[in-house]
């Protein structure tokens, strides 16, 4: 038979050990539980298309598709209201205000956009109605340019009319260089010699406002040439940036 004093500790020790084995279990629980919004405060794990961790735009950042990063809009402030939009008469829209004035350099060599300031006359100058050029061959030469099929720079001058109040991302998709100048700022750069078309996308914060407008473009030597001027707003579909918001300079002339 157990001594007195010893079946009283064996009472009191396994109530103790029980408390003590379930304060071990509420503790694992807490760990497991203590922050059940780390995943969304810390690093994201979702994979991107190479594999890598990329955070999630349920944050509220935006992304510009073509960069893979995050970024800010950018603000660009216009000198000149919106103007009224006008309906063109059918059949009147090549001699109408919208579109853009073109004008075409030849150089010798070519492996980035020039100075423009520093170029001779141009040797010819046409409109457009947007920039939509998809893949052709360099030798049939950038429509409306009836002289030049390698080694050339092209400027297009107007503006852009924006009506909507929106967050825009503009996008240039062109072989070889180009760049898109908002108000005389730099907003998207693709120069450089590309082996086929390459895209760059920026993101800029508009106001309604009349905003002078300047594209870039050059192409050396072939096989290919593509020129393209899209936009998304506020995160929407990328879309061709349309005639009825681009408008020739007052002066321009053919």
């Amino acid at each position: 038979m157990k001594p007195p004093e010893l079946t009283s500790a064996l009472f009191l020790t396994l109530p103790m050990i029980s408390l003590l084995a379930l304060a071990g279990c509420a503790k694992n629980q807490s760990d497991e539980t203590e922050n059940p919004d780390a995943a969304a405060d810390g690093e994201s794990t979702a994979d991107g298309a190479d594999g890598a961790a990329t955070q999630s735009r349920a944050r509220g950042s935006t992304v510009t598709r073509s960069a893979g990063r995050l970024t800010k809009a950018r603000l660009v402030t216009s000198k000149k209201p919106p103007r009224a939009v006008v309906d063109i008469p059918e059949g009147e829209e090549e001699s109408g205000p919208n579109g853009l004035f073109a004008e075409a350099y030849s150089l010798t060599a070519v492996d980035a956009l020039p100075d423009f300031t520093s170029l001779d006359a141009p040797v010819e100058s046409f409109e457009v109605a947007n920039l939509d050029i998809d893949e052709d061959d360099v030798s049939n030469g950038f429509p409306g340019a009836t002289d030049l099929s390698e080694n050339y720079a092209l400027r297009f001058s107007g503006s852009l009319n924006i009506l909507e109040e929106a967050e825009y991302e503009l996008c240039l998709h062109s072989d070889d260089g180009s760049q898109l100048l908002l108000e005389d700022t730099l907003v998207v750069d693709n120069d450089g010699v590309h082996d086929s078309p390459v895209e760059a996308c920026e993101l800029v914060y508009l106001a309604p406002g009349e905003y002078a407008l300047e594209v870039r473009y050059f192409q050396a030597t072939g096989p290919l040439l593509a020129m393209h001027f899209a936009w998304a707003i506020n995160g929407g579909e990328k879309v061709i940036v349309p005639s009825e918001v681009l408008f020739k300079p007052d002066s321009a002339g053919v």
